[in-house]
């Protein structure tokens, strides 16, 4: 009987779908469940309610960029 991977929640902050969409079928390949904002200021949003194990972000985005998200 294999181990079973840990899965954790990760949230990615990508202003490109297409950039977005690839990383996110890579990682729920992984087994891994995954958040999406489009930038910086929804990230925020999101992090009021959620608290994902890990962020993943692009820095040069509208509307608040990776630097400033951080």
């Amino acid at each position: 009987m294999g181990k079973k991977k840990n899965t954790i929640k990760i949230l990615i902050v990508e202003d490109s779908p297409t950039q977005a969409e690839n990383l996110k079928h890579i990682l729920e390949e992984q087994g891994h469940r995954v958040v999406h904002a489009m930038n910086g200021r929804d990230a925020l949003a999101i992090l009021k309610d959620q608290k994902p194990d890990l962020i993943m972000s692009d820095i040069i985005m509208p509307e608040m960029d990776g630097f400033e998200l951080c």
